[in-house]
């Protein structure tokens, strides 16, 4: 408000280390000046001050917890209200022709966009956007390769199946990781490491393009057939 902060330094024993919090009553330029006048206190007028640190703390948040509930609220009721209305007749069709392996070599597709969008991304809106789509594709090509897998895994040997599966997934929890902090340290940003991740997207595809589904599931039955004429586990 244009008026001056005064602040008593007046001390008969040196000290220092003594923190003041000014708080500012709306956002913008401020200016902190100190001037030692001796005109408030005869006694401090041969007192020397010294500002050693200013911090910018930030501004106080307000919960706003009931305002996301209703966001969360409306955005649910819309994305329901558009299922049920578009949903249907946009994506009946889709659903057939899209078996789960298609499915799942679409998601690595999308995920190779996400990662040359997020190497050229240079604002706040496209990072909500791609995060949008990471979360339309990550849990659904999740659950898929899940049941592709199951699909052709014998039952007789399915804790041996998924547990090798379980492994693998660890390992790339961690080997994913190392290459992307290996790509920063080579190009000191993060940005070549995100481009980077799309070799395993591409490798993946080509892998995914090299199964047969149909041989794979009569394997499985075979082998479940086989198991089942041993006694190991029922048929069917």
């Amino acid at each position: 408000d244009d008026e001056p902060v005064i602040i008593e330094g007046y001390n008969s024993a040196v000290h220092d280390g003594v923190d003041i919090d000014v708080a500012a009553t709306e956002a913008g330029e401020h200016l902190l000046e100190i001037v030692n006048t001796g005109e408030a206190d005869e006694a401090s007028s041969g007192t020397a001050m010294v500002i050693g640190e200013a911090t910018v703390m930030q501004p106080p948040r307000t919960s706003d917890l009931l305002a996301i509930l209703g966001l969360l609220f409306v955005v649910e009721a819309i994305g329901l209200a558009v299922a049920v209305v578009v949903g249907g007749p946009l994506f009946s069709g889709l659903a057939d022709t899209m078996t789960t392996k298609r499915t799942i070599i679409l998601a690595l597709i999308v995920y190779s966009a996400i990662a040359v969008w997020g190497f050229f991304l240079d604002s706040v809106v496209e990072f909500w956007f791609l995060a949008f789509m990471v979360a339309v594709v990550q849990g659904g090509s999740q659950a898929l390769s899940r049941s592709l897998y199951a699909s052709m895994s014998p039952k007789a040997l399915s804790g041996e199946f998924f547990g090798f599966f379980s492994v693998m997934s660890k390992f790339s929890a961690i080997v994913g990781p190392l290459l992307f902090v290996a790509a920063v340290t080579v190009f000191g940003s993060s940005r070549p490491a995100i481009l980077g991740l799309i070799v395993f997207f591409l490798v993946g595809i080509y892998l995914l393009t090299r199964v047969d589904e149909t041989e794979g599931r009569r394997v499985a039955r075979r082998a479940d057939d086989d198991a089942a004429a041993a006694g190991i586990v029922e048929s069917g």
